[in-house]
C-alpha cells in the first residue's frame, strides 16, 4: 500500500528511497514489492536503527546481506547503521528520510495484537502519523 501525506506536494516518488530495515520478513516483504523502484532510483538508502538490537536477525554486518540482493538488480545501494539513542525507532526512520531527502519510505508492518499495542505503541502508525513524504508499507 502506498500512503501519501496531505502535505506532499512534489511531483516524483522513488527517487531517493529510504528503507526501514530490521530483517522481519514483513521488511524483506517490502523491499521485494518495492524492487521496481529500486533499480531506478537515484539513491536507496538501507536504514537500519539499533542494528545490536536483533544480533541473531541480521547476521555479521546488519543491512549487507539486502544491500547485496538489492545491489545485484541494479539498485544504487547505500547502508547506514544508527543507534537511536532511546529515541523511538518511527522518529529515527522519519528523521533519516528527511535528512537524506527521501522521496519514500518503504517498510515492513507488523501487526501487534490490540492490548499490546496499546502499551507498547506502534512503530508503522507512528511512521504514519509523523512522516511529511510518502510510505509503501507491505504485510
Amino acid at each position: 500500500m502506498l500512503i501519501v501525506p496531505n502535505s506532499w506536494t512534489s511531483d516524483s516518488v522513488g527517487t531517493r528511497i529510504l528503507i526501514a530495515w530490521n530483517a522481519s520478513k514483513e521488511a524483506r516483504r517490502a523491499a521485494t514489492d518495492a524492487s521496481p523502484l529500486l533499480s531506478e532510483a537515484e539513491l536507496v538508502k538501507i536504514l537500519v536503527v539499533d542494528p545490536n538490537r536483533n544480533p541473531g536477525r541480521h547476521g555479521e554486518e546488519p543491512g549487507a546481506n539486502i544491500a547485496l540482493h538489492l545491489a545485484r538488480h541494479g539498485a544504487p545501494v547505500d547502508v547506514e547503521q544508527l543507534e537511536s539513542d532511546g529515541a523511538s525507532i518511527a522518529d529515527a526512520v522519519v528523521n533519516a528520510a528527511i535528512r537524506h531527502n527521501a522521496d519514500l519510505i518503504v517498510m515492513g508492518a507488523y501487526s501487534h495484537g490490540r492490548s499490546r499495542q496499546l502499551l507498547f505503541g506502534s512503530v508503522t502508525r507512528a511512521v504514519l502519523k509523523n512522516t511529511t513524504v510518502p510510505v509503501l508499507i507491505s504485510h
